[in-house]
C-alpha cells in the first residue's frame, strides 16, 4: 500500500456523552471554543468596560435605552444595586431608615482603624452599608461619608473601618451624627441552616443538635426591567423600587407606593404596561405562589376595583414561583417544578393562566433566558425548551455539566445569550467551586455544544444597544466580551482536542509519518499534538508534539505508529486566534502488530 493522505474526520461540537471509543469521530474536550459553519474555532477575547468597578456578586443585569438615546445598564448585586452610563456606576441602592445618633456615638482606639458606632436597636449586620454626615473629629479622624458594617458587636453597637487609624483612644463625634442606613445586604451564597422544623419529624430526639443543617438559606438575587425612561428594580423576598431617570444618575431607587411589600420576582407586561410580581404579598403574608399585577400604566395601584386593571392569581402547580420567561404568546412563569403560561385575555380577569407541564426542577431564578420566542433553561438533570411544547433536549456534554455542579449554589446558575453567533451560554459554578467558574454553551443554528472555564456571574447579549456581548465577573468588574482575542490584556489559552479515530479499517497498524494542517484562519500560532493508540483501551498511548504550527507551516512528522488517531490544538499566546478546517495524515501500512 503506497502513501496516502487521509482525513481525519471529526464532527462538530464537543461530546462527552460516552467512552473514547464510542465517542470516534467527535470532538471530546476544550475550552474557550465554539463552533461556527461546522468548524471549531476559538472564541473573542474581552476588555473591561471601564476602571469604574461595583461592590458585591453582580445576580442581575439589564440595558435598555432612554428616549433621548441614552444607554442604561442596571446591575444588581448581593448588597448593591447600580446604574451604568457611559463607563460609570452610579450607587442607586435603595436607602432604608435615617436619622440622627446620640450624642458622642462614635469611639476610636489608638492607632486602629477599627471604629465603633453606638445606635440603640440598629439593626445593622455585618457587610451592610451607612453613610455618615455631620460627626466631628474623634481620636484624630473624621467619620463621614459611606462605610460597611464589619462586626456587631451587640444590638446597640457595630464597628466599621476607617481609611486612617486613629492617633488616640477616644469617643466623641458631638450630637449632630446624621447617618443613612442603605438597603440590607443579602447572603453572596446559599448557605444552609439549622432550626426547628428543618428535617423530617422524628428524625432524631428532641434537643439534640444536628450534625447536618437542612434549611437552605438562598443568596439574593434580583428582578430588574425597564419602565419607559426608568427602572424596576427588587431584591427576591423585598420591595419593590423605581429608579427614576429625570432625577439623575446619583438619585437613589426608591420604594413604590402602594406596591405589594415582598415579591419573589417582578416583571413589566409590555403588552399592557403593568408590573407584575411574583409570589407577592397578599396584604396579610408573603404567598410564594400568588401572582398579583398593576392597574394599566401605574404602577401604584394594586387593589383590583371596577375603575382599573390591577388583579392577583394564585397558582397551584409547585411551592414558590422562581421567576418569568417571556414566550411566543405570553409569559412562562416557572415554579421551582412546573411552567404555567401567563397569557393576556382583557376584562374581566386579564390574564389566563394554563399549566404546560413539569420543568425539570429549574436551577434557579436566572437560568432560563428567551431567544425568537422559544424559552431555554437548565433543569436539575437536564435542559429543557418550551416552543408551543415543553420538553428535554439532549445534551452532547451531560456528564460534564450535570455530574460537575455545586447543586447547593444552583441559584448561581445564570443564561444569556451571544446575538452574533446565536448561542445560549448558562454560566455555573463547578462542584467544587462557590462561584461560578464554568460555561456551558449551546448554538441554536448549529445545534451543537461547548464548554470551558470563565469566571462570570452574569451575562447579556440579546440586543443591538451594545455592539458585543458584556459579562460581570466575580472580581467587580464589567466585561466586553467578543473584543479582541485576547483576555484583557493577557494571553487567553484555548484548546479543543479529538476522540480517537480509526485511520485505516481493518487491523493493520499505519505509520503517521506526516500531518498536514489546514487553518481557515489563523493569526499567531498554535501547537498541534497528534496522539495515537492501537486499542481503544490501551494505557500506552504515543504521543507526538506539541509541534509549532503557523499560516506559513505546510506540515509537521509526527511520525508515531497506531491504528486510531486523536488531535489536539492549543493557543496560549498574546494575539493568537484560529479557525480550524481539517487535518490530513500521510499514512503507510506497519505491521499488524
Amino acid at each position: 500500500m503506497a502513501q496516502e493522505l487521509k482525513t481525519l474526520p471529526v464532527r462538530p461540537g464537543l461530546f462527552t456523552n460516552s467512552t473514547d471509543a464510542e465517542a470516534e469521530g467527535r470532538w471530546k474536550d476544550g475550552d474557550k471554543v465554539r463552533f461556527k459553519n461546522a468548524r471549531p474555532e476559538k472564541i473573542g477575547g474581552w476588555v473591561k468596560s471601564s476602571e469604574n468597578t461595583f461592590l458585591g456578586i453582580c445576580r442581575a443585569l439589564i440595558e435598555w435605552q432612554a428616549l433621548a438615546k441614552e444607554k442604561y445598564i442596571g446591575l444588581g448585586t448581593h448588597s448593591k444595586l447600580y446604574v451604568w452610563q457611559t463607563g460609570t456606576f452610579y450607587d442607586v441602592t435603595p436607602q432604608g431608615s435615617t436619622g440622627t445618633l446620640g450624642d458622642d456615638p462614635i469611639t476610636t482606639a489608638n492607632t486602629s482603624t477599627t471604629v465603633t458606632i453606638a445606635h440603640t436597636t440598629h439593626g445593622r449586620a455585618v457587610g451592610d452599608y451607612v453613610s455618615f454626615s455631620g460627626a466631628t473629629a474623634v481620636g484624630g479622624i473624621t467619620i463621614s461619608g459611606e462605610y460597611e458594617v464589619k462586626t456587631v458587636v451587640d444590638a446597640n453597637s457595630y464597628t466599621i473601618t476607617h481609611s486612617s487609624a486613629a492617633t488616640s483612644t477616644a469617643t466623641g463625634g458631638g450630637a449632630s451624627v446624621n447617618y443613612v442606613y442603605l438597603l440590607s445586604s443579602g447572603s453572596s451564597s446559599s448557605i444552609y441552616g439549622y432550626g426547628y422544623g428543618s428535617g423530617a419529624y422524628g428524625l432524631s430526639t428532641y434537643g439534640t443538635a444536628r450534625t447536618v443543617a437542612s434549611i437552605l438559606f438562598n443568596l439574593r438575587v434580583w428582578s430588574l426591567d425597564k419602565w419607559g425612561d426608568d427602572m424596576i428594580a427588587s431584591p427576591r423576598e423585598g420591595a419593590i423600587y423605581l429608579w427614576d431617570k429625570s432625577a439623575g444618575t446619583n438619585t437613589r431607587a426608591a420604594a413604590i407606593s402602594g406596591s405589594p411589600t415582598t415579591a419573589r420576582s417582578v416583571f413589566v407586561s409590555q403588552e399592557d404596561r403593568r408590573i407584575v410580581a411574583l409570589g407577592a404579598y397578599n396584604g396579610t403574608t408573603d404567598d410564594p405562589m400568588l401572582v398579583r399585577w398593576s392597574d394599566d400604566d401605574d404602577y401604584a395601584t394594586w387593589t383590583a376595583a371596577a375603575t382599573n386593571t390591577a388583579g392577583q392569581k394564585r397558582l397551584t402547580h409547585g411551592n414558590e414561583i422562581l421567576c418569568r420567561i417571556p414566550v411566543r404568546g405570553g409569559d412562562l412563569i416557572q415554579t421551582d417544578n412546573h411552567a404555567t403560561l401567563m397569557t393576556s385575555i382583557g376584562p374581566p380577569h386579564f390574564y389566563a393562566f394554563l399549566p404546560v407541564g413539569g420543568n425539570g426542577g429549574m436551577m434557579g431564578p436566572n437560568a432560563g433566558i428567551s431567544l425568537d420566542g422559544v424559552a431555554y433553561w437548565m433543569g436539575e438533570n437536564d435542559f429543557f425548551l418550551y416552543d408551543g411544547a415543553l420538553r428535554a433536549f439532549e445534551c452532547d456534554v451531560y456528564p460534564t455539566v450535570f455530574k460537575n455542579i455545586n447543586k447547593v449554589q444552583r441559584w448561581k446558575v445564570y443564561a444569556g445569550y451571544n446575538r452574533k453567533f446565536r448561542e445560549v451560554w448558562w454560566l455555573y459554578p463547578s462542584e467544587s467551586a462557590t462561584e461560578c467558574d464554568r460555561y456551558v454553551l449551546y448554538s441554536i443554528d448549529e445545534k451543537v455544544w461547548s464548554f470551558g472555564t470563565l469566571a462570570r456571574t452574569a451575562m447579556v447579549g440579546g440586543s443591538e444597544l451594545f455592539t458585543v456581548p458584556f459579562a460581570a465577573g466575580s472580581d467587580g468588574y464589567l466585561y466586553d466580551h467578543e473584543t479582541g482575542v485576547d483576555a484583557d490584556g493577557s494571553a487567553m489559552t484555548a484548546y479543543i482536542e479529538s476522540g480517537d479515530v480509526d485511520i485505516v479499517d481493518g487491523d493493520s497498524v499505519m505509520h503517521i509519518g506526516k500531518a498536514v494542517p489546514d487553518f481557515q484562519t489563523l493569526t499567531g500560532s498554535v501547537n498541534i499534538t497528534i496522539k495515537g493508540r492501537k486499542y481503544p483501551q490501551d494505557i500506552q498511548q504515543s504521543s507526538s508534539g506539541p509541534h509549532a504550527v503557523t499560516a506559513t507551516t505546510k506540515y509537521i512528522n509526527p511520525r508515531l505508529r497506531a491504528r486510531q488517531a486523536s488531535v489536539l490544538i492549543q493557543s496560549d499566546d498574546m494575539g493568537d486566534h484560529w479557525r480550524f478546517g481539517k487535518i490530513r495524515l500521510e499514512l503507510r501500512p506497519d505491521g499488524r502488530r
